[in-house]
């Protein structure tokens, strides 16, 4: 654990031990509510901002309220019942890919529509309004933007929200948000509540994923050998996205927590009040708990990496994003064995100014 400085000029404890974070992430002593409370919605610097009212910000018991009516639908038999499905979807995405032939876009054919697509039909919301919510969430997601930015994007997909929340009381139809209009009608949680999740789940529903799809897919095409024996044996592909997404997670902003009394994490005692930054990305590279940590390992087995988070604040959409990560892998290597980088990978661009760092384009040939 170190004592850094982050760019507001505080100082905050730094944690990159896997032990050590899984302790921060799991103890209720550590809150994120009380990050808002003490320090504002823009405490990490000029850009990254949160209005601190969104469900990864809260603490029990109003965490465990509202993530508790939508866990059932992120359960693990829920999402393995929609895996035929997100084939279906990467089949036919493959179909056109194959169709339009080389070279094409991985971004544009397949990291960023599946995604979009999924989520799209899960919660209920037109796939035609991409466009508008995909503006609103890479300025969301951006650490250049003012908070006032961010404040209204934030404000403008709330509007939208609204209004698809309005139509579902209407006529619900067999998607999330109108069983979560109808929690709110049982009077589980508050319109404020409800517009808030909706926020928070639509850009997280796909921004996540299609970055870590990118970045897992780019890495792989970087060592040929690693695709080659992938597309002999997919049944490979679910160890070696574990073991992708340890090394290259799709999130790389830390998480910060405030404890609410003294608390000692190690060998290093933090006193009540403080910042605490957790390193998920380095937590994930701890040679204490990974042989080799800093080597690809495809067919590594014992993989408890940090991608997810770990403990209140685990993902909650994992086991999704696990499933739409293998299917797009295995439709690939199948489908595309001979797939390689058209480019020379110094050219291609990355996302930059963003909390997700990723390829912006991903060309292909085959």
């Amino acid at each position: 654990m170190t004592l850094v400085t982050i760019p507001t000029g505080q100082t905050a404890y730094l944690v990159t031990r896997y032990r050590d974070a899984v302790h921060v992430l799991s103890d209720p002593v550590f809150s994120r509510q009380e990050v808002f409370r003490t320090r504002g919605t823009n405490y990490t610097g000029p850009g990254a901002s949160s209005t601190g009212d969104m469900l990864l910000d809260m603490d029990p018991p109003q965490h465990t309220r509202i993530r508790g009516l939508v866990a059932k639908a992120f359960s693990r038999r829920r999402v393995e019942s929609m895996r035929p499905g997100v084939r279906q979807m990467v089949d036919g995405l493959l179909d056109d890919l194959a169709e339009q032939g080389p070279p094409a876009d991985l971004v544009d054919a397949l990291c960023l529509p599946l995604p979009i697509t999924v989520v799209c039909q899960l919660l209920g919301v037109s796939y035609d309004d991409r466009g508008w919510f995909q503006e609103w969430s890479m300025i969301l997601a951006s650490t250049a933007d003012t908070a006032e930015t961010k404040l209204t994007a934030v404000n403008e997909l709330r509007s939208y929200l609204s209004e698809i929340i309005a139509a579902k009381r209407k006529s619900p139809k067999e998607d999330l948000l109108s069983e979560l209009v109808s929690a709110r009608a049982d009077e589980r949680m508050t319109e404020e509540e409800l517009i808030n999740l909706g926020v928070s789940l639509l850009p997280a529903g796909y921004e996540t994923t299609a970055n870590q799809m990118c970045k897992s897919i780019h890495a792989l095409l970087l060592r040929p050998q690693e695709y080659t024996a992938l597309a002999a044996n997919p049944d490979g592909v679910p160890a070696a996205s574990e073991e992708l997404m340890r090394l290259y997670p799709s999130v790389l902003t830390p998480g910060f927590r405030v404890p609410t009394e003294d608390v000692t994490v190690g060998d290093v005692p933090i006193p009540a009040g403080s910042l605490v930054i957790v390193s998920d990305a380095l937590a994930s590279r701890d040679p204490e708990i990974f042989a080799r940590a800093q080597e690809m390992d495809l067919r590594r087995g014992n993989n408890p990496h940090l991608a997810f988070g770990h403990g209140l604040h685990f993902c909650l959409g994992a086991a999704l994003a696990r499933v739409e990560l293998e299917v797009a892998m295995t439709g690939l290597v199948t489908r595309f064995p001979g797939l390689r980088l058209a480019v020379e990978p110094d050219t291609i661009r990355w996302h930059t100014q963003r909390r997700f760092r990723g390829p912006s384009e991903l060309p292909v040939t085959w």
